[in-house]
């Protein structure tokens, strides 16, 4: 068989329709490249500028509430994951005795001021009576001179025989009788001033008991207050524990509120991350309930230590064989508002956060 004779016009149309593939092919490979960078390259400059970890959830304020006085409960007011207002009533207490104690100690208390408005009063007519006594003592002072005066010119006018001496033993028993008046008021003074002193103290011990009796009164009070409770703080019911006729005890929790509107998240990043790491720096945050849709938020605070020491059982690396373990440092990462409504976040839910460490604080 005869082979075929292979012409120059031939072959060089062969070689135009290779290199016009070998351009084509090229020129494929070239734009799918080019394609492939624009698109990976965002990614790849992303990744090498970002610090990200899968250890990370969502903290935030939660309050416990609990008993504050022991009782049975007569009223709840809430139920679970109802929104409560600050200051508003969510369980009631049977207060029927904190009542009649309260009853009690304010009778107490009018009692005893009363008994130390009779003190003042008794203080104040001894006080008068004092004045009387002191005048009294002066005039027997007085007397008890004039007295001895007498009997001192009576005992000159007996030797003299110029008065008999009956004038003079009367003249000398007025002198035993004026002193003896005086030392009567005199003890009268003394014994009104003893009295008023001791009066005195008496109302002195009375403010005290008056001081007991209305810190008891207050303590009362403040117990017959605390049979209702209250919000300290807006937020979600949660984890209610407490239902009508269980009987609590004081520092029993009840149930807890949760502030939505104070939440933050915690991010356990590597030590070996956090080379660049600034505060203020921004932060992409990824939410496993809401795939595709990242928050924004920057960091707040680095906690001044690795969470295994403030574990309850820290390392001690002294003691035994020594295995180096890469740790972990709690970061704070705060979401920037506003709050979009449509992505409720709630403790403990998990995140990944992306941090800009390619930004200065």
């Amino acid at each position: 068989m005869d082979e075929k004779i292979e012409t120059p016009s031939r072959s060089v149309k062969r070689w135009k329709n290779t290199s016009i593939k070998n351009w084509a092919f090229r020129s494929m490979f070239l734009a799918i490249l080019l394609a492939g960078g624009a698109y990976f390259s965002p990614k790849l400059f992303y990744i090498f500028s970002h610090e990200s970890t899968d250890n990370a959830y969502v903290c935030g304020t939660i309050v416990p509430i609990s008993a504050e006085i022991k009782g049975t409960v007569v009223a709840v007011f809430v139920d679970d994951n109802q929104f409560v207002n600050e200051g508003e009533a969510l369980v009631r207490i049977y207060c029927k005795d904190y009542e009649a104690l309260v009853s009690q100690q304010k009778s107490t208390l009018l009692k005893l001021k009363s008994e130390y408005k009779e003190i003042e009063a008794l203080i104040r007519e001894k006080k008068k009576l004092l004045v009387q006594l002191y005048a009294n003592k002066e005039i027997a002072t007085a007397e008890e001179a004039l007295a001895i005066k007498e009997y001192r010119r009576f005992e000159r006018l007996v030797k003299n025989g110029a008065v008999s001496q009956s004038d003079y033993d009367y003249n000398e028993l007025q002198q035993v009788v004026s002193r003896a008046k005086k030392k009567k008021a005199e003890a009268e003074v003394e014994e009104t001033r003893e009295a008023i002193e001791a009066l005195e103290n008496k109302l002195i011990a009375q403010k005290f008991k008056i001081s007991e009796a209305d810190a008891a009164l207050s303590i009362s009070q403040l117990n017959l207050d605390r049979t209702t409770i209250k919000a300290p703080l807006a937020g979600r019911i949660a984890k209610k524990n407490v239902d009508v006729g269980k009987y609590v005890e004081a520092g029993q929790t009840l149930l807890s509120i949760v502030d939505e509107m104070d939440l933050w998240i915690v991010a356990n990043f590597k030590e070996t991350q956090l080379r660049r790491m600034r505060v203020g720096q921004p932060v992409d945050i990824e939410v496993d309930t809401y795939p595709g849709i990242r928050l924004k938020g920057h960091i707040d605070s680095f906690q001044p230590g690795t969470g295994s020491v403030f574990s309850l059982l820290p390392p001690e690396n002294a003691t035994g064989n020594f295995v180096k373990v890469v740790q972990r440092v709690p970061v704070k990462i705060v979401m920037d508002p506003p709050a979009d409504p449509n992505y409720p976040l709630y403790p403990g839910m998990s995140v990944i956060p992306h941090v800009d460490t390619g930004q200065a604080s």
